[in-house]
């Protein structure tokens, strides 16, 4: 019987222990399913790279912690933000499907936002800073380029009337300016010693070769016949007609003039000289221009200068007729940039017809340049412009937002064409991107964005040291913590009795230097609050900063505030 006791006793015991160790199995796994919630993480709200496990003061300007968004929440089910390409990310969607290149599209979770650069703003807030969304959409921005233009001369049709000997102006054929001539026209006689001693040489040349005609030396008859050659060419070069020059050997009569004659068609732009004037050679003594076709030059910004081409159809109208429209076409774009203004300058080829129109009019220029296609296209107020990159704000819903970089094309009519970046159908930021920054440190959230990896690691690494920083920090508040509590209500009183380090109205920096060391604290945040002593900025905890009388005195110019 003992033996039957004992072996029942045992097999009691053994359902005992497994009954037991079922049910406390159970247990476990449904404490450890409930344990599941991350932990909360706090961070500053002026440097968002420090982040710690439990709250303090920050280690680099003081301020009290705030609780991080996005890590006190349980990891149930993960909820999905957006869909983004397996092989670009910067291709996003907002439902389930494929990519351009084909592949199903990949889920971002709400959990693995941080990485992508996401940020979280609360609703109210994004209301209160108005924030504006609308749709990429694709459309065909407009070709057509307005600017100004102004009339000027052909160039290649004007020229200088000017004269190669010194003499003075005996006869003057153009009276005034803005007459006409025609090709061969007079249009002045110049009386001039030095033609007349040329047209003597070719006498007296002449005379030689009929004396030594009669002998029989050809050397002599060679130079006859060579002096004749070089006097001829002497007056050519003078500018004497090839008819005055015939005209002189048939009649042996000095002319005392030249004549000068008018090379093409045109009309006297400017005219420089008078009857009995004197006269050397390079002088300008009239400016002559054919106005039958007169060139408009127009100015072209920079960023239009994609949509000119040779040969683009232009409409041309003069505040003086404003019922016709001139055309034309560009004929030529200048090579060079106006520095000051940043523009280029095109031109215009038009036909002036009974001399409508005259040099130096301004003009309205509208000119249909190259078709830029259809592609997405979104607002200008939506793009910030760092100089390096254009960025767009995603709007993902539900108070998240996402920094996004695309690659800018055409503009026109307030809209960029975007090549790279954003497809159509996507919900972009309008207005208020950069309160979103100032709000939700959007320049952390665009470098995490940019460089992932690497900020990702540099960020655990400052953890790491805040976190080891923390820990110091409050084994000596904890070492002090004692001394602390019971001088606080001491501190106070003397807060109370001592004058505030929050200045108001006029600021004498040199009263607040008591100690006369040349040096206050300042709060690089609240710039009024000054002390002569280190301590703490009241109104927001910060540390106060060492800085020179001539530096606080700058620093409270620079933000607004009038200083002794």
């Amino acid at each position: 019987m003992n033996k039957k006791t004992i072996i029942i006793v045992l097999i009691a015991l053994g359902i005992s222990a497994a009954v037991y160790f079922l049910f406390a199995t159970k247990e476990s796994i449904q404490i450890t399913g409930n344990k599941t919630e991350m932990k909360q993480l706090w961070t500053c709200g002026m440097h968002p790279e420090i982040i710690m496990e439990e709250p303090g003061n920050c280690p680099i300007c003081g301020m009290k912690l705030v609780p991080k968004k996005g890590t006190d929440k349980s990891t149930g089910e993960r909820k999905i933000l957006y869909w983004r390409a397996p092989m670009d990310p910067n291709e996003i969607y907002d439902h389930p499907g494929k990519s351009k290149m084909g592949m199903e599209l990949v889920p971002v979770y709400e959990d693995e936002a941080g990485s992508s650069g996401i940020v979280t703003i609360e609703p109210a807030v994004v209301q209160n800073m108005n924030v504006k969304t609308e749709k990429v959409k694709s459309m065909k921005l407009s070709n057509i380029v307005v600017t100004n233009g102004i009339l000027t001369t052909n160039e290649q049709t004007d020229y200088i009337v000017t004269t190669r000997v010194n003499g003075w102006i005996d006869k003057l054929y153009i009276n005034y300016t803005g007459q006409k001539v025609n090709k061969g026209d007079r249009l002045m006689d110049i009386y001039s010693p030095e033609l007349v001693a040329a047209q003597q040489e070719l006498l007296s040349a002449i005379a030689y070769k009929n004396a030594v005609s009669k002998t029989d030396v050809n050397d002599i008859l060679d130079s006859g016949d060579m002096l004749i050659k070089n006097t001829i060419r002497k007056l050519q070069l003078l500018e004497m007609s090839d008819s005055d020059i015939k005209k002189l050997i048939e009649t042996k009569e000095v002319k005392t003039y030249a004549t000068l004659y008018a090379q093409r068609n045109g009309t006297v732009i400017s005219k420089n000289v008078l009857e009995g004037q004197k006269v050397t050679p390079g002088m300008t003594l009239l400016h002559i221009s054919d106005l039958s076709l007169l060139w408009l030059t127009a100015d072209i910004y920079e960023y239009e200068l994609s949509k000119i081409q040779l040969g683009s159809r232009t409409e041309i109208r003069f505040n003086f007729l404003p019922d016709k429209t001139f055309t034309g076409k560009v004929s030529f774009i200048y090579p060079t940039i106006e520095p000051k203004t940043r523009t280029a300058k095109v031109r215009i080829d038009i036909r002036n017809k009974n001399d409508l129109l005259k040099p130096a009019m301004l003009a309205n220029v509208t000119i249909y340049g190259k078709e830029l296609g259809v592609k997405p296209v979104v607002s200008e107020n939506a793009v910030i412009r760092s100089g390096r990159k254009d960025i767009v704000i995603i709007a993902l819903g539900n108070g998240k937002f996402k920094p996004q970089e695309i690659k800018l094309d055409g503009y026109a009519d307030g809209y960029y064409q975007v090549l790279d970046g954003l497809t159509e159908g996507t919900t972009i930021v309008t207005s208020a991107q950069f309160l979103i920054d100032s709000e939700s440190n959007l320049r952390a959230a665009v470098n995490q964005f940019t460089s992932a990896s690497s900020e990702e690691s540099k960020y655990l690494r400052d953890s790491t040291t805040s976190h080891d920083m923390n820990h110091e920090m409050k084994n000596d508040e904890t070492r002090n913590s004692e001394a602390k509590d019971n001088s606080t209500n001491v501190d106070m009183k003397k807060e109370k009795k001592t004058e505030s380090i929050i200045r108001k109205g006029i600021i004498d920096l040199n009263a607040i230097d008591k100690n006369k060391d040349g040096k206050v604290y300042q709060d690089f945040m609240d710039w009024n609050v000054i002390s002569d002593e280190a301590g703490r900025c009241p109104l927001c905890n910060m540390y106060l900063s060492e800085v020179t009388i001539g530096e606080a005195k700058q620093n409270l110019i620079e933000h607004g505030f009038q200083v002794k």
